[in-house]
This record gives structure tokens, C-alpha cells and sequence, in this order.
């Protein structure tokens, strides 16, 4: 069997990971891929390697862990193949419990169990166990998609299937490279030309939950832009697909699967508070012009996650056409001070009247105003789920730190001396106090005292 496994700055737990693999009752092919890595894990995976000659190593310049997995498919030689991902890792013996299984049956894919690994060292029960009754059958690829999908328990993570290799290269399968969510794209069109695939219950995969450093969040709109670009493909695919032919169930949870896409995807929009962004084409009118044609259970979830996106959609245009929003642009022509409020409170909109803010300030919170704002607020409690990657502060912009009386308690990553650095002044929100005006407004009047007082000096 091959083991492909990305590897980008995780030098912390690829040890652990290489260990695992190593610690198997089959003949394994390990492939480290090092995808551009900066801190040590080059140098790990080439120790590993001269250690055992069971690890073979690629160096590459970044692309992502779509051109990664695709780079280690061109070499591997193993009979089956895993996708482990670098900061995970797999059960003792469970690649050889999953391999003979495969053989026996002659499957092109098989599926695993997968285990929550959480942070304080608790370890969940199997993520969405498949149903008894379908488990050790063999069943067509398309059947078990379906099986899956009606069970509520369709993973579209690759790492928790081993594939046939001969199987791979008879459909040319590659992951799409340039995206996130790659494995949303692949899954679903393996899973249609799979002609033998078998459900087991194997617990064999360990999956790290790892929280993500505050400055450094992946971009929500990166992960939004690939959502739709997924959907949109999908939706092409199912395009070839009839809903009265053989394929036709298949089509129906196929739509299901893409109307969640759709629905994380607005969900996302909702979230990003920055009217310079142009919305992706989406094909939501698949649903109420194909719907008709659906089976009553699939199109039930469909008009479920169809209204999710139209609410998430709706939200995102009332916040355009918002007071503090429309007008902007119009009204820093008048040569009032800025004051963009990156996020507010667990991400509700701000509700302030214009009437009540000062004369010469105006408040937004459209993040295209970021480069231009005199003043940036920050909320910190929710900065690590909204900031869109690292944050450059432009010259004499004033950064304000919002939270509420106990987040330094609650979250102790604000006390890091770097961190608190960043910010010039603080503002308090005591949710349990009533106050006559709201803390920013105060901050209005604070900051102009200050430039008064500078001023008269």
C-alpha cells in the first residue's frame, strides 16, 4: 500500500504522524510530500527517510495539497493508496485491517472510521459511523454515495477511504489544484465511477482538531470563493446526469450535497462585512427549476439548505444597503474622521444611528474603508474567526481594542506582550451594565478630548 502525505510547517506533529504509518502490519510506500515548507519538516521527512527505505521524499515549492496529493498519485507503486494529512494519524495495523478487506473483496475504494482527536487529549466516538445495515456489503459507488447521503453520514474527506490504484489511474483522478476544498470536488465523481466500494466499520483514522493562530485565521474568503467554485463545478457535473434514468438517485442526493455547499458558502458571504467584494456565480435556480423532477426526501433537504442560502443571502444585502454602509463613500467626501469597526460583537451588525455620532466622525463597518479609516476596532473575542490573514497597519492609523471585562480571563492569547502591542487604545463593553451611550460612541468623544488636547499643547 501507498501512503501520500502532504507536508507544510508541521514540524511538530509530522513525527508522530510518520510513526503511525511506520507501525503497520502491511507493506507500506510512504511519500512526504515537503509542499514549500518553512520551519523544519523538510529536514524531518529527509532524517525519516535515511532512517527507513520504506519513506520516499518530494521537496516542491508551495501549491497547495491538491498539487501535493497529485505529485505523490504520479510515483506511488502500492497496490491501494491512503491520504493521510501530516498533522494526523492512523491507528496500529488499521492500513492493514482496511487492506485486506479491499483485496478480499477486490474494492476500488473502501471506508474507514474517523476519530476526533481534540486539543485537551480527548478522543471522540467514530465521526458519523455508518449504519450497520450497510456496512461489509459491497455496493456500486454511486449506491453507496447514496446509502451514505440518506444516512446523513457522507464524508467527503479522502482521508477517510483507501483507493484501488488501478481504479485511479483507469479515471484519471487527480485533485483539482488552486483551491480549498478540493476534496468536496473529488469525492463525489470517484464515488460515480467506483464499481466495487465497501463500508466498514475499522476504526483507523485520528484527525487533529488544531485551532488556528489569531493573526494568521485562514481567509474566510478563500474558503468562501472555493465553496462556490466547488458548487459550480458539481452542479455542472450532476448537468450530465438524468434524474429518470439509472442515475437518477444518484443525482438526487448529488443535488443535496451541492445545495450544502451553497448553503456554507452564503454563509460565509454573510460574514464578510467588505462591499468591494464581487459575489461568485452561483447556481441557486437549479433547485426551483429541477425540483419538480426531484424525489420528495432529497428535494426536502434541498429546499432545507436552498432557504439557508437565500436567508445568508438577504442578510449580506441588507448589510450593503445599511446605514453606515450606502453612504459612505458620499459622506468621507465631507472630511469627517473614519472609524471602520472590523467586527462587532459575536459579528451582529452595529446599531447606531447616524443622529447620535458625532459631527465630525462617520462609522462604518465596510472593511474596503480599511487602508482609509483613522481609527480601527477591533472586537477581540471573535478577531481570530474574521481577520483575513496577516493585517499591515497603515501609518498613524489608531487600532482599538474592543472586549468585554473578563476576556483576558476567558482568553488568555490577548495577554500575549506582541499581541497587545498592536493596539493603542482599549474599550470596554460590560454586556451586564446598562450604559447611557454606546462604548464607541464614547470612543468618539475620547479621541476627539485627546486631539483637543494635543491641539491646545
Amino acid at each position: 500500500m501507498s501512503v501520500v502525505v502532504p507536508v507544510y510547517n508541521v514540524e511538530e506533529y509530522l513525527p508522530a504522524c510518520i510513526e503511525s504509518l511506520l507501525d503497520q502490519d502491511i507493506s507500506v510506500e510512504i511519500i512526504l510530500i515537503n509542499d514549500g515548507s518553512t520551519d523544519g519538516s523538510g529536514m524531518i521527512a529527509d532524517q525519516y527517510a535515511n532512517q527507513d527505505k520504506r519513506i520516499k521524499v518530494i521537496h516542491q515549492e508551495n501549491g497547495g495539497a491538491s498539487a501535493a496529493r497529485n505529485a505523490g498519485l504520479e510515483i506511488a507503486q502500492g497496490e491501494y493508496i491512503a491520504f493521510i494529512d501530516s498533522d494526523d494519524w492512523v491507528k496500529q495495523n488499521s492500513l492493514g485491517e482496511l487492506y485486506r478487506e479491499a483485496t478480499k473483496h477486490q474494492a476500488d475504494m473502501v471506508m474507514g472510521n474517523m476519530l476526533f482527536y481534540y486539543q485537551d487529549g480527548s478522543l471522540s466516538n467514530p465521526s458519523n459511523p455508518a449504519p450497520k445495515d450497510i456496512c461489509n456489503i459491497l455496493l456500486s459507488g454511486k449506491d453507496g454515495f447514496v446509502k451514505l447521503a440518506k444516512a446523513n453520514v457522507y464524508s467527503s474527506m479522502a482521508c477517510n477511504y483507501i483507493y484501488c490504484k488501478k481504479f485511479l489511474d483507469k479515471i484519471q483522478a487527480r485533485f483539482e489544484e488552486g483551491i480549498m476544498c478540493e476534496d468536496e470536488l473529488w469525492s463525489p465523481v470517484v464515488f460515480y465511477q467506483a464499481e466495487k466500494f465497501l463500508i466498514t466499520d475499522i476504526n483507523f483514522y485520528y484527525y487533529r482538531q488544531r485551532e488556528g493562530s489569531v493573526m494568521h485565521a485562514s481567509s474566510r474568503r478563500q474558503r468562501m470563493k472555493a465553496l462556490f467554485r466547488v458548487g459550480n463545478r458539481l452542479t455542472e457535473f450532476a448537468g450530465h446526469l438524468d434524474f429518470m434514468g439509472e442515475d437518477g438517485e444518484f443525482k438526487n442526493w448529488l443535488y443535496v450535497n451541492i445545495f450544502w455547499i451553497y448553503s456554507k458558502a452564503f454563509m460565509f458571504l454573510s460574514r464578510i462585512k467588505d462591499t468591494s467584494y464581487v459575489v461568485p456565480q452561483y447556481h441557486l435556480d437549479r433547485f426551483w427549476r429541477d425540483c419538480w423532477e426531484m424525489m420528495p426526501e432529497p428535494q426536502k433537504r434541498c429546499k432545507y439548505y436552498y432557504d439557508l442560502a437565500i436567508a445568508d443571502l438577504q442578510r449580506y444585502t441588507n448589510w450593503c444597503t445599511s446605514e453606515g454602509v450606502a453612504s459612505v463613500a458620499y459622506q468621507i467626501k465631507s472630511g469627517k474622521k473614519l472609524m471602520l469597526i472590523y467586527n462587532a460583537v459575536r459579528g451582529e451588525n452595529l446599531h447606531i444611528k447616524n443622529e447620535v455620532i458625532p459631527a465630525n466622525w462617520l462609522i462604518t463597518t465596510d472593511r474596503r474603508y480599511f487602508q482609509q479609516a483613522d481609527v480601527v476596532v477591533f472586537y477581540l473575542p471573535d478577531l481570530a474567526q474574521e481577520v483575513e490573514g496577516d493585517l499591515d497597519k497603515p501609518e498613524d492609523q489608531i487600532w482599538v481594542a474592543w472586549h468585554l471585562e473578563e476576556t483576558e480571563k476567558n482568553y488568555p492569547w490577548v495577554n500575549d506582550p506582541e499581541f497587545k502591542e498592536l493596539f493603542d487604545l482599549q474599550v470596554y463593553y460590560p454586556e451586564d451594565e446598562k450604559q447611557e451611550e454606546h462604548p464607541v460612541i464614547q470612543l468618539c468623544r475620547a479621541i476627539n478630548n485627546k486631539l483637543d488636547k494635543n491641539y491646545e499643547s
